[in-house]
């Protein structure tokens, strides 16, 4: 499936960089959120706390202040009536501090209030200390007085907001294993959603483009690679795309020149290979004399026949020599290949004064016939017109390690140049009218019927020319 939207991969390590950022800052976040609640709620534990704890000390000190001023008996109050009178002050400074609602500081001011009415009727008892009176009027406030009520709505504020403030606790702890799982949750699912885009933006197209630039390797030039994924991957098939197009081209370019190369060294070759069977189709018609008899012409128009047969089977296996060779191979007897091509040589034979010595095999190979017979005939050719006259020219066919082998030994002088059948260039030539392709055409026979052409000279003098040839067997 093709990447939906196209990014550069700095984009896409971007995208996860700041995935990755956010998950932390969730982490982060979360803890953050979970201190200050916990912080939070601990301050209002002891806010809540130290007012239930400052309200129950004023309470307890009034109650006291009182009963010490109750033990006096007449007689002026003592030390612990004018302490208590100090802390009950000390203890309504802390309860306004840690007031924090307006309910609750309505509360504590009625609690004042009610404590200052009760410090003015026990301040009449201190002034007029025999008056049973002031005692009496001192305690009812005490019992029934706003006080008491008082007190008790500070306590049950106090009361409703430490339960509020359990509830939500619990709540909290009930959230949180599920918020503590939260933030690795959400890692998983946006790593899970940046490897997809990843595998799909990235790491597919670069696998597709490796598969595809297999074909290119396969020299399938035409071959054109899919834009997909990540800009730096598109770019890249683009890129190859482009430098195929350029091989394509300079490949044709290449192939048209060789072919051009190939067809102005094919005409010495051609010109080459047709001089042969036109001398001896001259050298027929010559003897046909008007003193020739009906014998003669028959036989001489035979030969001619055949000359010109083998003459169009040659042209037409030179013109295939232009594209790259296409073999059609047949079994044949390489004795009859070889016979045919020292056929070809005519009555060249006979005006040098060679002798042939044959030793056949009756070995079978499976071959061009007449693309070998050529290449075979040049090398015979130029065996014969390296021969001295009365020399003897061996021709001798075996099987050799599964391989047909033509030998051809000549008593010539030996080669003048070192052969370097791998040259594309024609080689030297010594002979007058030598093109110098000729072997240069046989080994390229030779080696499109996977087979083998050497060359070496024999110490008694002359050359050896090694043709092998793989041994065609029947299933």
């Amino acid at each position: 499936m093709p990447f939906s939207r196209t990014h550069s991969l700095k984009s896409l390590i971007r995208r996860y960089q700041l995935a990755f950022l956010l998950i932390l800052t969730a982490a982060a976040g979360l803890g953050g959120l979970w201190s200050i609640f916990w912080q939070s709620g601990y301050q209002s534990s002891l806010r809540l706390n130290g007012l239930l704890i400052e309200a129950q000390a004023v309470r307890g000190d009034l109650y006291r202040q009182i009963k010490a001023l109750d033990e006096t008996k007449g007689a002026g109050p003592g030390d612990d009536y004018w302490q208590r009178l100090y802390r009950i002050d000390e203890h309504f400074y802390r309860m306004r501090h840690f007031a924090d609602t307006a309910a609750e500081r309505d509360t504590i001011a009625r609690m004042e209030a009610a404590y200052g009415l009760l410090l003015a009727a026990m301040n009449r008892v201190v002034t007029n200390p025999a008056d049973p009176n002031a005692r009496e009027t001192t305690l009812g406030p005490w019992q029934a007085g706003d006080f008491e009520t008082a007190y008790s709505e500070l306590t049950a504020q106090v009361a409703a907001q430490r339960n509020a403030l359990s509830q939500r606790m619990q709540l909290w702890n009930r959230l949180a294993p599920w918020l503590a799982w939260l933030p690795l949750a959400l890692g998983v699912a946006v790593a899970i959603w940046l490897n997809r885009r990843f595998v799909r933006g990235f790491v597919r197209p670069l696998e597709q483009l490796v598969a595809d630039t297999a074909a290119l390797g396969r020299g399938q030039l035409s071959y054109r690679l899919t834009r997909r994924g990540v800009d730096e991957v598109a770019q890249l098939a683009t890129t190859i795309n482009a430098m195929a197009a350029e091989l394509e081209h300079n490949r044709q370019a290449l192939v048209e020149r060789e072919r051009q190369a190939a067809l102005g060294a094919l005409v010495p070759v051609i010109a080459h290979n047709i001089r042969n069977p036109l001398a001896g189709i001259r050298a027929n018609a010559q003897m046909l004399d008007r003193h020739a008899t009906i014998e003669d012409i028959e036989e001489t128009g035979e030969d001619i026949i055949d000359a010109a047969d083998r003459l169009e089977r040659w042209l037409g296996a030179l013109l295939a020599y232009l594209h790259p060779l296409q073999l059609t191979r047949e079994p044949h007897a390489l004795d009859t290949i070889v016979d045919a091509a020292v056929a070809a040589l005519g009555a060249r034979v006979s005006a040098h004064a060679v002798r042939l010595r044959r030793t056949r095999s009756n070995a079978q190979v499976a071959v061009d016939a007449p693309l070998l017979e050529q290449a075979l005939h040049g090398l015979i050719a130029n065996a014969l017109e390296a021969s001295p006259e009365g020399a003897v020219l061996g021709l001798e066919t075996d099987v050799v390690d599964e391989c047909v082998q033509l030998l051809i030994e000549d008593q010539g002088p030996g080669m003048a140049t070192t052969v370097d059948l791998h040259a594309e260039a024609p080689m030297a030539s010594t002979k007058r009218r030598g093109t110098g392709l000729g072997i240069p055409f046989a080994f390229k026979i030779i080696k499109a019927h996977d087979g083998e052409l050497a060359f070496e000279s024999m110490s008694e003098g002359g050359t050896r020319v090694r043709v092998r040839l793989p041994a065609w067997k029947t299933t």
